[in-house]
């Protein structure tokens, strides 16, 4: 048995935990970059049960530790949350952008004021109706109900005036990744 057949279901198995953990970047997460995470990682699987025959234990472990480890860094939703604030003082200059933008790992499909506030909405959202971040004004906290959607928004505080939301499909977690929770958006 070859190297590159042993080494390959690890190398994408690593690429598959960079995906979905770009896909969290954000609440309500990317669509795209997790479903392309889920994709990878069922190739990764099926070589991974292929090339297990006659290797050693370190090499049998690699893509379960590193699948069980980016799930767990996933779902806690620490990812967002501590890229963030490297993040903030990019999105503050956004506030003018009204037809969607950009900065670094964040795309947004619209940013708009409103009511002392600037919501940025997610673009490409896979786990919630309607997610984002929203900034406003001092002394100032975001409406309930965000958009134009028929749900009230869960709002979480992420300090200095901003705070992040969805409006979620079920559930109430603003970060991380819930697997059964992942679909196109169906209204914005």
């Amino acid at each position: 048995m070859s190297r590159a057949r042993t080494w390959w279901p690890i190398v994408l198995a690593l690429v598959a935990a960079v995906a979905l953990l770009y896909g969290v970047v954000l609440p309500g997460g990317y669509l795209t970059w997790l479903w392309v995470a889920m994709v990878l990682w069922a190739v990764a699987a099926v070589g991974w049960l292929a090339s297990l025959a006659g290797r050693s234990w370190p090499v049998r472990l690699a893509v379960p530790v590193v699948s069980v480890v980016t799930m767990v860094v996933a779902c806690s939703g620490v990812v967002g949350r501590v890229l963030f604030p490297l993040h903030r003082s990019g999105l503050e200059q956004l506030a003018t952008a009204p037809l969607g933008a950009s900065h670094g790992l964040y795309h947004f499909s619209a940013v708009w004021s409103h009511g002392g506030c600037v919501t940025y909405v997610t673009e490409d959202s896979g786990m919630s109706y309607f997610s984002g971040l929203v900034r406003c004004t001092p002394g100032v906290r975001p409406p309930p109900r965000l958009g134009d959607t028929a749900r009230d928004a869960v709002i979480e505080p992420l300090g200095d005036d901003w705070y992040a939301f969805i409006v979620p499909r079920s559930g109430s977690q603003v970060w991380g990744f819930n697997p059964f929770n992942v679909g196109a958006t169906t209204e914005a």
